[in-house]
């Protein structure tokens, strides 16, 4: 009878440290949340958004990285680099650079203007201008679409621009293409809509042109936002008024699958400049940083949206930086502040306080990918 009631006490003894194992298991099987960010000379620096601290670095040797873009499987980044306009990937699970190769040839320059991946991961879609060295001058051409083949590591579909574009002039963050890979975006002062197979302009959005000329993202944002639904791009966007050129600014929602475009005026516009917005994992929040004023009125905040109701519900000034990027972590609890700098600096987004400063130990020189929550 003692051997029996012993065992009894035994087993219930161990029962909570049985029940405990399953959630301590959890816990140390949850991915740790990854940001990546390219820094001079030239680095890939890897930051755990948990800990808040860098907790590895890639060397890309090719050169200076100015782009970042996460493959559609979350598996590997590619990045272009300055020299030769080089495009290296890296693979995330070992953090190697695993291949990489040049566009240029002979004298002929190939500068990329904008990079996106297309559903399939295979694909690269940008816009070239070919940079021609001749004996006495440089020629410079139009500036086209272009298909870069991963596994060919060459181009291999190029197109003209429809007549009367101009070069883009950028190299972020503007383009993407729609889920089913049919559909090529470009955001800038207009949102146009372009056939991929043919790259035939299909649809175009009027928007205004930002008033700062250095200051990306205003007319509508398309920094990758890792809690964005993969088939919409959610974002501000500013409009004028064409009889009293009242200019406002608002949400705006785009489908990428059926180039449906939707608009939620919030109010007039009031601000220098306003970062893209981005969302927490539920998407009923967006967060923001603007600029108001210049100079020595220059005031910079972060504004809060209930994206239910399409209106800002807080506002609070932070010590912001003459230039800066704005991102959020894939959990939506930590806004960030970064480039151009050494640091990371790391809000509370319930206080809008600052919490860290992250040293990256290099200038940065590219944009920040976060990994998708849980991946």
């Amino acid at each position: 009878m003692r051997g029996i009631l012993a065992s009894l006490l035994l087993c219930l003894i161990a029962l909570p440290a049985l029940a405990a194992a399953p959630a301590s298991a959890a816990a140390a099987a949850k991915p740790p949340a990854l940001l990546y960010l390219a820094t001079w000379p030239h680095q890939i620096v890897v930051v755990d958004a948990d800990k808040e601290k860098i907790v590895d670095r890639i060397n890309v040797d090719t050169d200076v990285v100015r782009q970042l873009v996460l493959s559609p499987d979350h598996k590997k980044l590619y990045a272009a680099s300055f020299a030769h306009d080089g495009i290296a990937t890296v693979d995330l699970t070992t953090r190697k650079v695993i291949d990489s190769f040049d566009l240029d040839n002979d004298n002929h320059k190939v500068r990329l203007s904008g990079i996106t991946i297309d559903p399939t991961g295979k694909l690269l879609y940008s816009i070239e201008t070919v940079v021609t060295k001749q004996l006495d001058h440089y020629d410079i051409s139009d500036p086209k679409f272009v298909v870069i083949d991963l596994s060919a590591k060459a181009i291999v579909r190029s197109a003209d621009l429809p007549k009367g574009e101009d070069n883009p002039g950028f190299f972020r963050g503007t383009m993407k293409v729609s889920p089913d890979g049919k559909y090529l975006y470009l955001f800038r002062d207009t949102i146009e809509v372009f056939d991929t197979s043919n790259f035939k302009l299909i649809k175009k959005i009027e928007l205004e042109q930002p008033p700062v000329p250095d200051m990306q993202n205003l007319s509508l944002n398309l920094v990758d936002d890792p809690n964005e639904s993969p088939d919409k791009v959610i974002g501000l966007f500013r409009s004028t008024d064409p009889f009293v050129h009242r200019e406002t600014f608002g949400l705006a929602e785009i489908n990428l699958s059926n180039l449906s475009f939707d608009v939620s005026p919030v109010g007039p516009v009031t601000t220098t400049s306003v970062a893209p917005l981005m969302l927490t994992p539920d998407r009923k929040t967006g967060y923001t940083a603007v600029i108001n004023g210049v100079n020595g009125n220059r005031i910079t905040e972060f504004w809060v949206f209930d994206m239910a109701s399409k209106k800002i519900v807080a506002k609070k000034e932070f010590a912001g930086r003459t230039r800066f990027n704005f991102g959020v972590t894939a959990d939506g609890k930590k806004l960030l502040i970064y480039n151009a700098g050494y640091q990371i600096e790391v809000y509370d987004a319930k206080t809008l306080e600052m919490t860290t400063d992250i040293n990256l130990g290099g200038d940065t020189t590219s944009n920040l990918v976060v990994v998708p929550q849980g991946e």
